[in-house]
């Protein structure tokens, strides 16, 4: 039987691994619950309603209006709550037209691993 943290995401099944390929060392579950909260949108995960930054409702937002902090905000949050292993270094946000462009700089704490991530949420 394969050993691993959780099914590695987008699915994909082989012959060693069988229905699922699974994520197979700490950092890399720790990079795709980060993908996870980022880009799911409240009440998307049925079994907890509150999970996720739900940043697709700030795509349009007019300029003036662009909470840039509001954001980070939710980010810290949804973070300190649901991967407190992850210690966020920086968060630099760029809003183009139909799209916002995040960049996390973050520590995974229990290896001591620095990682750059970049998310783009469209519509």
């Amino acid at each position: 039987m394969a050993r691993g943290y959780q099914p590695s995401i987008p699915l994909t099944t082989n012959s060693l691994f069988g229905p699922y390929v699974l994520t197979k060392t700490f950092n890399k579950n720790a990079q795709q619950n980060l993908k996870m909260i980022i880009l799911t949108e409240k009440g998307e995960k049925l079994t907890d309603v509150n999970f996720g930054c739900g940043l697709k409702r700030f795509l349009f937002e007019s300029k003036s209006s662009f909470n840039k902090d509001a954001i980070k905000s939710e980010i810290l949050f949804q973070i300190g709550t649901h991967a407190s292993y992850i210690g966020v270094d920086d968060i630099l946000i760029d809003a183009k037209e139909n799209m916002v462009a995040i960049q996390i700089n973050y520590t995974i704490l229990p290896t001591k691993t620095s990682v750059e991530d970049l998310f783009e949420v469209t519509s």
